[in-house]
């Protein structure tokens, strides 16, 4: 068996993503389903029914008195909200532990980088109209997933990665291919497709690397340039982040100007703070 029939044999052992956070998000394309409708189906996950209500009843929110009903949160919550906490809980348990130690990253630091990307791909949704929101924070969210697997074989051959990345000065991704003949990126699209998420996202994840992105489908280009953003601001930042070429070429495409950007990442950094508290990243 080949390095990549090996890497690429461990998507069959992935644990799918959990059926309710599937329900729930196809229940929520749905404008007018009812708070009492999502409550039917979340109140069988613990996890998410947890988080529902703790944030509902954090300072964010800022209640005069404490929600204990799952059919009131969701609809003090609302729903672009409720999808970022069912995507962000049903995700966090792939991220507990060393999983990036491979990358250099510090235990914690892959999962802060990939809510860092999710957050600020959905405040930049305002300038790409093709892209809506929830699904701009669920392809940012997951669009590292593929580290989380490769993290060992990385770590395996670390010091022939990083000889690349020095004395031929590839970019790590193209190191990580010419090693290990595949990328985090593809990977994590081959994950997306295991767990049945939509292609656009599938090739936002697969493609967050590639030199072409920022020219290519706006979920796409968002997730790389937001991805590359949350990088320069030196978010969850390993050996890859390090080596990386792709930089905001994206914000003269998409008219973002300097004090958009600086609104963003204002906000952006708040609502990290916020995440880190009641998600205890």
């Amino acid at each position: 068996m080949s390095r990549v029939e090996e890497i690429v044999n461990l998507i069959e052992f992935v644990q799918p993503f959990p059926k309710v956070a599937r329900r729930v998000m196809e229940l929520l394309t749905d404008p007018e389903v009812e708070a009492k409708t999502l409550a039917e189906v979340i109140q069988y996950d613990q996890v998410i029914t947890a988080n529902v209500l703790k944030i509902c009843n954090s300072p964010y929110y800022g209640l005069a008195r404490k929600v204990s009903s799952l059919n009131e949160a969701l609809v003090m919550i609302g729903h672009e909200p409720l999808k970022e906490i069912i995507v962000a809980s049903s995700s966090a348990a792939y991220f507990k532990g060393e999983v990036g130690a491979g990358y250099a990253l510090e235990q914690g630091e892959l999962w802060r980088h990939s809510v860092a990307v999710g957050v600020l791909a959905k405040h930049l949704v305002g300038k790409i109209k093709e892209v809506e929101p929830g699904t701009a924070f669920t392809a940012g969210l997951l669009h590292d997933i593929g580290k989380r697997f490769l993290s060992s074989f990385v770590s395996d051959d670390f010091e022939l990665i990083m000889a690349k990345v020095t004395q031929e000065k590839a970019s790590f991704v193209e190191a990580e291919k010419d090693i290990l003949g595949i990328t985090h990126a593809e990977l994590g699209g081959m994950i997306l497709k295991r767990w049945d998420f939509p292609d656009e996202m599938q090739r936002a994840v697969q493609l967050h690397h590639d030199p072409e992105a920022l020219a290519g489908e706006p979920l796409t280009a968002l997730v790389a340039l937001s991805n590359a953003l949350v990088i320069s601001a030196g978010i969850g930042v390993g050996a890859d982040g390090l080596a990386t070429r792709l930089k905001g070429e994206g914000l003269r495409r998409f008219g973002i100007s300097q004090p958009h950007l600086d609104l963003a990442m204002v906000s952006l950094l708040e609502e990290l703070e916020q995440a880190e508290e009641l998600l205890r990243l």
